[in-house]
């Protein structure tokens, strides 16, 4: 159904997550969104008319042109306003504009005061412990005096508000902290803001009118400082993976895993490979990346996969730069924020900047020497990242930049795609003006640049990048894949693991 596939397009685009299509419904997660249950909904009629709502929006969703208000949705014995447009209207080539909750709390008419972080969390430190609260070793931990074990809990945003909750699921402060919302597992917040604690701020600056495209308000929140730390920590003090490590020998390609790292033998996660990932700084510095996470490359499949990321990893706007990953983590400062030059010293700018999607695959585009690469991750990503790299004019530094895709060309029963990985770097590219790279129609479905290595060698690689052209050309010259297919002229192909 073409409805759903503009829907799913326009959705990744704004960087959410799909998690489900079914019939004429959507259901998707918000950026930044961490609910074992996604909140989103979207429906759309027989006429084209779509619904949008969310379950967890108490005042409904912002989500700008094109939507409007349409009315309120039952759920259960409470409701949430859903906002409505029609299908003809929501083009992924219009205007970003963020979809996000609409705020529980109305603005106050006053110009908005930014709280420093550190102040905020200095002065909830201080009124946890007057509360009787005992600060472990652990940063941000605290035990009840009770016992010496920490099970509360202190994180404080980038726009300066402390939320504490318990690992055993309850709490209870006295004022000024007030009642929050439920973590994803249920367990209960509570919160101050800089206002709160009786700090004086400063005026925030106005907000930009500009599309760059940003994380939601969530997304914003403090990286997990923990994580950060338990990262930077393991990769000083890991080692080269061995040359025959999982990751680097599949499909017949052997990579160079110089530029990673493993856990070392002691540490639990021994001979996984740690391969941090950075976003914009969300604070919006734009000489700066930010750590938001790890993703690990295990040694065998576990829970039908051999790739997870670390707890407390941000994904959305998240990659990973090849080369420079070791650079940036050497430069990194406060655990935290690296400068972007880090990347930008190493990378050789008279080659083309490759936005793909796996670790591995962009290994075997740089060591190839077909271009530099920024590995998304996810297709979700590929989009966010697209732009980042337009709209910060970091596309001018290069050669040129191409979007590079997987062969996902496999469909299912009813002759649809069983992944949006092609369109949505179809999407990337024609939103950025940016080259799009597609595997040769021989190739296997699901190959991926690893794949072509390993089959016709670093040349293969190079031509798959080179062969790059407009996202109106490459359309036409592969209508096996934009064009629909009827059910007698699909090939049953296995998918192979990449």
């Amino acid at each position: 159904m073409r409805s759903l596939q503009i829907i799913e397009n326009y959705l990744a685009a704004r960087g959410c997550e799909i998690q489900k299509v079914k019939d004429h419904l959507v259901e998707f997660r918000l950026p930044g969104e961490t609910s074992r249950t996604p909140g989103g909904r979207l429906s759309v009629a027989r006429d084209g008319s779509l619904k949008m709502w969310h379950h967890y929006a108490e005042k409904g969703l912002a989500a700008g042109e094109p939507w409007h208000a349409a009315g309120d949705i039952r759920l259960g014995d409470k409701s949430t306003p859903a906002v409505g447009t029609h299908i003809d209207q929501l083009m992924v080539s219009n205007k970003l504009t963020a979809l996000t909750k609409v705020p529980k709390f109305s603005s106050e008419p006053e110009q908005r005061r930014w709280y420093d972080p550190e102040q905020v969390w200095r002065s909830a430190d201080a009124l946890l412990q007057s509360a009787g609260f005992v600060a472990s070793r652990l940063h941000g931990r605290y035990s009840d005096g009770t016992d010496q074990k920490p099970v509360y809990k202190l994180l404080v945003s980038k726009d300066g508000v402390a939320t504490a909750f318990s690992f055993r699921g309850d709490i209870a402060l006295p004022a000024p902290w007030r009642e929050g919302r439920q973590t994803s597992d249920g367990k209960k917040t509570m919160y101050v803001t800089g206002r709160d604690l009786g700090l004086d701020g400063d005026l925030a600056p106005p907000r930009s009118s500009s599309a760059l495209p940003r994380p939601a308000p969530a997304e914003l929140r403090t990286t997990d400082l923990d994580l950060n730390r338990y990262t930077c920590r393991s990769w000083m003090a890991g080692f080269t993976p061995p040359t025959d490590h999982r990751h680097l020998v599949k499909g017949n390609a052997v990579l160079d895993g110089a530029e990673l790292r493993v856990y070392p033998t002691e540490h639990r996660f021994a001979g996984t490979i740690l391969v941090p990932m950075f976003r914009p700084d969300p604070m919006g510095g734009p000489d700066t990346l930010e750590l938001c996470g790890a993703q690990h490359l295990m040694l065998k499949v576990a829970f039908n996969t051999d790739k997870i990321m670390a707890k407390g990893s941000h994904t959305v706007g998240a990659f990973v730069p090849f080369p420079g990953l070791d650079s940036l983590m050497k430069a990194m400062a406060n655990d935290a924020l690296a400068p972007i030059q880090a990347w930008l010293a190493v990378a050789d700018k008279k080659k083309p900047l490759v936005i793909c999607e796996g670790v591995a695959t962009g290994l075997a585009i740089q060591q190839s020497g077909a271009g530099n690469t920024l590995c998304a991750l996810s297709s979700n990503n590929v989009m966010v990242v697209a732009q980042w790299v337009k709209q910060t004019g970091l596309s001018n530094l290069f050669s040129g930049v191409v979007v590079a895709t997987d062969h996902d060309i496999g469909r299912n029963a009813a002759g649809r795609l069983k992944s949006n990985a092609i369109p949505r770097a179809l999407d990337a590219a024609k939103m950025t003006g940016f080259a799009l790279a597609v595997p040769p129609a021989n190739s296997q479905v699901g190959a991926d640049a690893r794949d072509l290595l390993g089959q016709g060698g670093p040349q293969a690689v190079r031509n798959f990048i080179a062969s790059a052209a407009s996202a109106a050309e490459v359309e036409k010259a592969r209508a096996d894949i934009f064009l629909p297919v009827k059910e007698s002229q699909q090939a049953s192909e296995p998918e192979f693991e990449r």
